[in-house]
């Protein structure tokens, strides 16, 4: 960006800063340019949206506020219009498409929205909107929820094989404020198996923190949503062996060993090929710069880059969890801004 000032070019500053939010003080990484002549600061659209960011997500996580994903996800579950779902909660008529649309809901709304993801809760909705609704949409809506419910039962250990794997269920600062998603994991490495070759999983461990590290670093959000522990080989997703296995049991990868003179690696392949609309656009950025910095890069030499970031370094000791807000700013290895 330009200095409005003097024309020239400004530097990308950061720094810990405090936002005030509803009266309340959120900690903050403040991007902003820095003027050098004038030492005046200045931002865009681009880091105000990500500075504010900061502070919602840090809001919706502390008083448990839903997501806009979450809440179009609990919406789509039961097969109903942001409208409807507005007239069942009883709330206004454009409400929940605008919360969807990233609008702070209040902490009761947000309350009562997530209580609905129970099925047994929405239909309780349901019955008390009953003179909203025609007696067909409250017939259907009631249907859906309740073969919803039945769903939920028979794939009960299939969400407890997933709670297993990410072992933060909700959005937060360990997942960075995403839901955890395996058709994007699964589509993540199938870039990753197709852009780079001898892909160990040693490597693609640290391929994946990159990637959701530099994409929250951009933007304030991580692609997978998955969570990461510093073990000594690196920043690792927390529950990767797990995921693995249920990669490989869901046909999406395979895990092939492969035998050196002193040690055995295990090379992964995808089965299904990448799938691009699964990505957005600044996502399809990300992952292409992390290939290109990173994917020629023998194992050793992407280890070795990841024990300089301090998100490994001051968590390796206690293997503890990852903080995107606390380390992703911070993020170097060899991918630049």
């Amino acid at each position: 960006m330009k200095s409005p000032i003097t024309g020239k070019e400004m530097l990308l500053q950061r720094a810990l800063d405090t936002l005030l939010y509803k009266k309340e003080k959120f900690h903050v990484v403040y991007h902003y340019y820095l003027c050098k002549d004038s030492g005046e600061q200045f931002t865009d659209d681009q880091l105000d949206t990500l500075n504010i960011t900061q502070v919602y997500n840090q809001y919706r996580e502390k008083y448990r506020i839903p997501f806009p994903e979450e809440m179009k996800q609990i919406r789509e579950k039961y097969g109903v219009s942001a409208f409807k779902m507005s007239e069942i909660l009883g709330l206004g008529a454009n409400t929940y498409r605008l919360y969807e649309n990233g609008e702070m809901p209040s902490v009761s709304n947000g309350r009562l929205i997530l209580s609905v993801k129970e099925p047994s809760e929405f239909i309780k909705q349901v019955e008390a909107s009953e003179h909203l609704l025609t007696a067909k949409e409250s017939d259907k809506y009631i249907t859906v929820a309740k073969e919803v419910q039945k769903r939920e039962t028979v794939n009960i250990w299939n969400m407890i094989f997933n709670e297993q794997i990410f072992y933060h269920q909700e959005p937060n600062e360990f997942t960075g404020y995403k839901l955890p998603e395996l058709n994007k994991i699964s589509n993540l490495i199938a870039f990753f198996c197709e852009n780079t070759t001898n892909l160990y999983k040693t490597k693609l461990n640290k391929l994946l923190f990159y990637a959701d590290f530099l994409n929250f670093k951009n933007t304030g959000y991580s692609i997978t949503g998955m969570s990461y522990k510093a073990i000594p080989y690196g920043p690792v997703p927390s529950e990767y062996e797990r995921l693995y296995i249920r990669l490989s049991d869901d046909q999406q990868i395979s895990i092939q060993p492969k035998y050196f003179n002193d040690f055995c690696a295990e090379e992964f392949k995808a089965l299904s090929n990448f799938k691009e609309n699964v990505f957005s656009k600044e996502e399809i950025e990300v992952i292409w710069k992390v290939v290109n910095s990173l994917g020629k890069l023998g194992t050793k030499k992407v280890v070795d880059i990841s024990h300089e970031e301090k998100a490994w370094t001051e968590n390796q000791a206690d293997k503890n969890f990852i903080s995107y807000q606390k380390y992703a700013f911070d993020v170097i290895g060899i991918i630049m801004d």
